[in-house]
């Protein structure tokens, strides 16, 4: 790229006389300037040229003065009309520099090929500010200033940041699940983002691309208006204890200030009055405050004012915190990959990556996207996506997800989605979606608050007429809807938290709040009660040949799949500790069934049918046999050797080990109701419910007709829990009260279950249970807590002479205790995640040595 003649900065160098931070030098042509301000700074100063920050020669100025690499910093100042160089701290300014970046600026000095042109930011153009400052940050330029840096600690600046809540949002959002990033904190007012992140898993300059991209991304932000409600509340207390104590008078100045703090207040009792026309909470709020306001107990209503104004702000910290650990349980990703190109690897951003692109997970990373492994064998640590506490071995042809560790080998994954299409980020969305669900027992609290008002009116009204005003506004103090708004969302988001620790994935919370009614339970049985791989079950055998020879010609010929029937067989075969045999492969054929030749015989497995098409007569014998199998629900592969039936392996439906504990469990836990749907015939259906203990049963349904079942049980006056694979069960997962799907992360973003169990295991069915259970147990003990505290205040009202302090005092007590009380789930949480990482760094140490 060159700069053209009409605007060459820079034709010659003249040498100056006096003090280096005063020298002057002046080229030939257009008037430039160029200053030496102080050590390690070059100023260049034009009127046309540096008018504006972002034009086409601006834009050249950066990329050609950023090719020197001594250069640290460049800035242009429009309102000063002039550019400035900042160098790094260990380099001398010199004659032969400033020459050097002369050479870089003038017209016919092309800039050499081998020299890449530095690339300016994706917002390089997003904002009119008159200053643009762009730093170094490896290959990248930005306009982001490190304010303050130690090892895995950084502190930056932006000015777009500015009241652009939005903004920092955006950039929350970006670093939440950010693989590397431990935590962070963004700030309107200064326009500063902390930042404390691992420097093995990732670099400052990739933060740097990161913030950038997300600065880029909320370019339209608007404003914010300034929050003044906690500092003003605040300030108004002051003024209260101040005007009380100590100087009387500042009374009238801490009055009107107190009015203004609590205007908010008489906003949501006008809106709830004159606009919902109900009585609300809100309105015995604004109540309390002109009783104060009228009896001048300004001190009392100011500690009103700050303490809702403090429940406020702590209630959205809280909630931006338990939404925000919801959300990384699952993992995070990283956001930069190791792309292979040509063969070699390329650090790339993720969102760079295509379809079809092959990348390379190295030891100790995170795999970035899904995908498929295409060379190499690894042990990855799945336990945040599907709950799995052992580490799976993947190798070729093996399915990978995003945010699971690689803890040893090393893959090659071909990408099958990446960005927003992987399994994770699907996750991801779906919970910010279930955080954002509102509490139904919230609603019903504040219901109850509400209907509530009136009683508490009538008992300050009886209060007023026996013991006066004071113990009457403490009385009308005593409301309960600030609290349980406080500790049930809380309890909430914790329980939530707490569920995808067990690797189950809530999709609507109203699921978890109905799960502790349910009383019915309705399984689907394949895939549900028993697992989709079958079993060997009897081996029949003919011709003189022996059950290990049938398996052992079965296994070679299924070899080459992975189905499930083929699984089962080849798992059976490796049971018997014998040789895989070879296999002629210019002799393999595949149909309705399989041919192979292996050791001079030719073996055909498959049905009855395939081995009546290939012309193999079956004896008398197979026949009830088969017959016998089919009636109990199970299948038969035949396996014959040239021309005659050398054997039959029965796969028998294979059930979940633990089927039957959670069948005590349920019942144990109070389930009234258990019963099996199937398609099956009726027979296996009938002996599979006899021998767990089913009180009912339901065979040979159509996959359209299993709703119909769901409806007749909630026609019983029941609620029902359905648990299926998620296969053709959509229309009864959708009636059911609560509905569960057992197909794990492949299915997420298909299922139409409320919830879905990561790891296919029906324990997580009890842990569902139990966590329902707690939650309502969580929000009673809130309930108490806060209804116990204004209890005795408006006992003390009525006969201890208790006043508004007092019923400030009580009535937060009982808000904090809920509020706590909402936090106890994250004990479990933090206990759980423990024994987690404990047990993947012995697993990686182990896996090391």
């Amino acid at each position: 790229m060159k700069i053209s003649a009409s605007t060459s900065p820079v034709a010659r160098i003249h040498p100056s006389h006096g003090n280096e931070s005063e020298r002057l030098v002046e080229t030939q042509r257009r008037g430039v300037q160029i200053r030496f301000p102080g050590p390690q700074r070059i100023q260049f100063l034009n009127d046309s040229l540096f008018a504006d920050p972002r034009s086409s020669f601006a834009r050249q100025f950066f990329q050609r003065v950023f090719l020197a690499p001594e250069v640290e910093t460049v800035e242009i100042d429009a309102s000063r009309r002039r550019a400035e160089i900042s160098l790094h701290t260990d380099y001398d300014l010199t004659r032969p520099l400033v020459e050097k970046i002369s050479r870089l600026l003038v017209e016919g000095q092309p800039v050499s090929e081998k020299a890449a042109m530095p690339a300016l930011p994706e917002n390089f153009d997003d904002s009119n500010e008159k200053i643009v400052r762009l730093h170094r940050y490896g290959q990248w330029l930005s306009s982001w200033q490190v304010k303050h840096e130690i090892d895995g600690r950084i502190r930056l600046h932006h000015p777009a940041l500015r009241r652009r809540r939005e903004a920092c949002q955006a950039i929350e959002r970006e670093l939440m699940n950010t693989f590397g990033v431990d935590r962070y904190s963004t700030n309107e007012l200064t326009a500063n983002v902390l930042i404390n992140y691992d420097p093995r898993h990732i670099q400052k300059h990739q933060l740097i691309v990161l913030l950038d991209e997300a600065l880029h991304k909320a370019k339209d932000a608007p404003k914010s208006s300034i929050d003044l409600d906690l500092p003003v509340c605040m300030a108004s207390l002051g003024l209260a204890v101040s005007a009380r104590f100590f100087v009387p008078a500042l009374a009238p100045i801490s009055a009107a200030v107190f009015l203004y703090s609590v205007i908010p207040s008489f906003k949501n009792a006008y809106h709830v009055l004159f606009k919902e026309k109900r009585l609300g909470v809100d309105v015995l709020d604004a109540i309390v405050v002109l009783v104060c306001l009228g009896t001048n107990q300004v001190l009392a209503g100011t500690v009103l004012a700050s303490t809702l104004a403090i429940a406020r702000r702590l209630v959205e910290k809280t909630e931006d915190d338990s939404k925000k650990m919801l959300l990384n349980v699952f993992g995070k990703q990283p956001r930069f990959v190791w792309l292979l190109v040509d063969g070699l690897e390329v650090e790339t951003p993720l969102e760079k990556l295509r379809l079809g692109d092959t990348i390379i997970v190295h030891t100790g990373e995170s795999v970035p996207v899904d995908g498929e492994v295409v060379e190499g064998m690894a042990m990855i640590d799945q336990h945040a996506l599907t709950g799995e506490s052992a580490p799976a071995e993947k190798v070729t042809g093996n399915k990978v997800f995003a945010s699971t560790t690689l803890i040893a080998g090393k893959i090659h994954v071909r990408v099958t989605s990446a960005g927003e299409e992987t399994t994770s980020a699907k996750i991801a969305r779906i919970l910010n979606d279930t955080a954002g669900y509102k509490l139904q027992s919230q609603s019903q609290g504040e219901i109850m608050a509400d209907k509530a008002v009136v009683p508490t009116l009538a008992l300050g009204a009886l209060s007023l007429a026996t013991t006066g005003v004071n113990s009457a506004t403490a009385i009308v103090n005593c409301d309960l809807g600030t609290g349980i708004r406080v500790a049930a969302p809380i309890g909430m988001l914790t329980s939530l938290t707490l569920c995808a620790e067990h690797g189950i994935l809530v999709k609507d919370g109203r699921a978890l709040e109905q799960m502790r009614d349910v009383d019915t339970f309705l399984f689907d049985k394949t895939g549900t009660l028993t697992r989709e791989r079958p079993e060997v079950g009897r081996v029949f055998t003919f011709e003189g040949y022996s059950e290990a020879q049938i398996l052992q010609w079965a296994a070679a010929a299924e070899n080459k799949f992975s189905h499930p029937i083929a699984k089962a067989i080849i798992d059976k075969f490796q049971s018997l500790d014998l040789p895989m045999l070879e296999i002629d492969d210019s002799k393999y054929e595949v149909g309705y069934g399989i041919i192979v030749e292996v050791d001079g015989h030719k073996i055909r497995v498959g049905s009855a049918r395939f081995m009546k098409h290939e012309g193999i007569p079956l004896p008398d014998v197979i026949d009830h046999e088969m017959e016998s199998v089919h009636h109990e629900g199970n299948s038969m592969i035949m396996v014959s050797v040239d021309d005659a039936l050398g054997g039959a392996i029965e796969m028998c439906a294979s059930n979940r080990p633990e089927v039957e504990e959670v069948i005590k469990g349920l019942r144990a836990r109070g389930a009234k109701h258990l019963a099996i749907i199937s398609g099956d015939h009726e027979q296996p259906t009938k002996r599979l419910a006899e021998k767990l203990g089913m009180d009912r049963y339901f065979a040979e349904v159509l996959p359209q007709d299993k709703a119909k079942y769901v409806e007749l049980l909630q026609k019983e006056g029941r609620k029902v829990c359905f648990i299926g694979d998620g296969v053709n069960d959509s229309i009864a997962l959708k009636k059911a009260n609560v509905s569960v799907s057992l197909r794990g992360a492949s299915s997420i973003a298909t299922d139409t279950a409320q919830v879905v169990f990561m790891e296919e295991s029906l324990i997580k069915l009890l842990q569902l249970r139990d966590v329902s259970t707690e939650l309502q147990r969580n929000i009673n003990v809130s309930w108490a807590l806060i209804l116990v505290p204004n209890l005795i205040c408006i006992g003390g009202a009525f006969f201890a002479g208790f006043g508004v302090m007092h019923s400030m005092v009580f009535n937060q007590i009982g808000g904090l205790l809920a509020l706590g009380n909402g936090l106890m789930p994250l004990r479990k949480v933090a206990k759980i995640r423990a024994e987690k990482e404990k047990l993947a760094q012995f697993l990686i140490t182990h896996t090391s040595a």
